[in-house]
């Protein structure tokens, strides 16, 4: 298990270890940055999301070991991502779109480091699931979730009427750009890297609060909560199954009941 203080014997005294809070003083920030963008100043909370960016980066630049450098630069692409999903209008692309082209960098960024950084599919959760069971009862959780979360933010309706015709694409659309983007880059990618430096139960807990912390803009602090709570639950069960799949299957079907189907009813 790892430590979580390095301690010294000179007058009793504790020392931080740097690799211990680094990421939780970063992953803090991120969600100071969401908080003055979406909740004050816009334009501040971009700059500030640059200047967040720039400095992980440059963390991770610094990292000696291959896992922390990966760990790093994956955490700075959350940043880059706000801050290109800020640039883009819901007004300009209304709908569905809006999200195709605010989570197209996130899916590009995911599939590009996988490749970079010399990961198999089946090592960023790309796999079909151990414990069947497990994975069946999370998919079909997933609409309840979507449920559960429209109590709490109530959010437009991404088409015009709910008709076959109207919701096929868009449930695709949705299940790629949000389900499969969110999942490959968090539960992929940065719980890879997060378990392999702090331990399941902490590497989970960070990847949950970094997911939680991007819904900020939502303008609840319920919902934030409630995000985490899935998110914890669905770091287990890509520990547990060894696989992305049954929750971006879920996150799809969430989304999909979220913004399509409650708001019609």
């Amino acid at each position: 298990m790892m430590r979580s203080q390095r301690t010294t014997r000179t007058h009793h005294s504790v020392v931080l270890d740097p690799q211990v809070y680094l990421p939780w003083v970063y992953v803090g920030l991120l969600g100071l940055s969401e908080v003055v963008s979406d909740l004050w100043h816009p334009l501040l909370g971009i700059w500030l999301h640059v200047i967040l960016a720039a400095a992980i980066w440059w963390q991770g630049t610094k990292e000696e070991d291959l896992d922390r450098r990966h760990f790093y630069w994956i955490l700075a692409v959350l940043a880059i991502v706000r801050i290109i999903s800020f640039a883009i209008s819901d007004q300009s692309f209304p709908g569905v779109w809006y999200y195709v082209l605010a989570e197209t960098p996130l899916l590009v960024a995911a599939l590009t480091a996988r490749s970079a950084f010399g990961l198999s599919w089946a090592s960023v959760g790309v796999r079909m699931p151990k414990w069947p069971a497990l994975a069946a009862v999370v998919i079909v959780t997933g609409a309840g979730l979507g449920y559960a979360e429209s109590r709490i933010i109530h959010p437009a309706a991404l088409i015009s009427s709910l008709t076959w015709a109207n919701i096929i694409i868009p449930s695709i659309l949705l299940t790629i750009f949000t389900g499969l983007s969110e999942e490959l880059l968090f539960r992929g990618l940065l719980q890879h890297y997060a378990v392999k430096i702090m331990g399941n139960r902490m590497g989970i807990v960070f990847v949950a609060l970094g997911w939680s912390l991007l819904h900020i803009g939502w303008h609840s602090a319920w919902d934030v909560l409630f995000v985490f709570a899935v998110g914890l639950a669905w770091g287990w069960v890509r520990e547990k199954t060894t696989s992305i799949i049954p929750t971006t299957i879920a996150h799809g079907l969430a989304n999909v009941v979220l913004f399509l189907i409650v708001p019609f009813q």
